[in-house]
C-alpha cells in the first residue's frame, strides 16, 4: 500500500548542525570557578567541581561517568585511570585523569573508597535530571546560557580541536568516536561568527580602497 506521505516534501536537516551555542573556554572556566567557589550549597561544591572537571577533560558521555563507581579508578603506566563500565556501543574503556581533575575527585570523594564515584548525600546514585539541575543553577550564577551534560563533552571536544597542536585523528579516539565525521558534528567552531573569512576579505578590501583613495 503506497503512503499518502511519501509525496509530501520534508525539509532538509544538515546532520552538522546544533543550535545549541557551546562556552567558550573561558566562560567554561567561569563556570568552574562558580561550581567550586559559589555553588549554593556549599557541602555540594566539591562534588559538582570535580564532576564538571572530570567530565570535561575526559570528555565523557554522562550516563557513563554516572554509571561510574569509586573502585572504578585505577593506576596504569603512570596514569590515574578510570575504567568505564558503560560506553555507547558497549565494552569497557580504560580513561586517563589529568592531575587537576584527579586533585578535585580526590577532594570531593575525602577518603571514600566505595559506592558510586558520583553520589546523593545518602549514599545513592547520582543521575542525569540532578545534573540537569546543577548545570541550570550554576549557568544563572555565572551568567551563562544553559548548557546540558552532553553539551560539555561537545565544548571539550572544540576547545581540544582548536589547541594549535590539535590532531583530530587523536581527538577523536579521546572522544571515543568510531566516525571522524561525529567528530567534526562537536566542532562547532567552525560555526562561530569570529571564524567567518568575512572578517579577513573584509579587511584586505577596505585595505586596498584605501590605498586607491590615496
Amino acid at each position: 500500500m503506497k503512503n499518502p506521505f511519501d509525496a509530501v516534501q520534508r525539509p532538509y536537516i544538515d546532520p552538522d548542525y546544533s543550535p545549541t551555542p557551546g562556552y567558550t573556554e573561558a566562560e567554561f572556566a567561569r563556570l568552574l570557578a562558580v561550581a567550586r567557589d559559589h555553588h549554593r550549597v556549599a557541602a555540594y561544591r566539591t562534588r559538582a567541581y570535580a564532576l564538571l572537571l572530570v567530565l570535561y577533560t575526559c570528555c565523557l558521555r554522562i550516563d557513563s561517568l554516572l554509571n561510574a563507581r569509586v573502585d572504578d579508578l585505577g593506576y596504569d603506566k603512570g596514569h590515574r585511570v578510570l575504567l568505564l563500565e558503560k560506553m555507547k556501543g558497549g565494552g569497557r574503556k580504560k580513561k586517563p585523569i589529568p592531575p587537576a581533575a584527579w586533585d578535585a575527585l580526590q577532594g570531593y570523594l575525602d577518603g571514600r573508597t566505595e559506592g558510586w564515584l558520583f553520589q546523593t548525600a545518602t549514599g545513592g546514585q547520582l543521575d542525569e535530571p540532578a545534573v540537569w539541575r546543577l548545570l541550570r543553577s550554576l549557568a544563572k550564577r555565572a551568567d551563562l546560557p544553559l548548557r546540558g551534560p552532553h553539551g560539555v563533552k561537545g565544548d571539550a571536544v572544540t576547545h581540544a580541536l582548536a589547541k594549535p597542536e590539535a590532531r583530530p585523528d587523536k581527538v577523536q579516539r579521546w572522544a571515543d568516536h568510531k566516525n571522524p565525521r561525529t567528530t567534526q558534528r562537536y566542532n562547532h567552531r567552525k560555526e562561530l561568527l569570529d571564524d567567518s573569512p568575512g572578517y579577513g576579505l573584509a579587511a584586505d578590501i577596505a585595505g586596498a580602497l584605501e590605498r586607491s583613495e590615496a
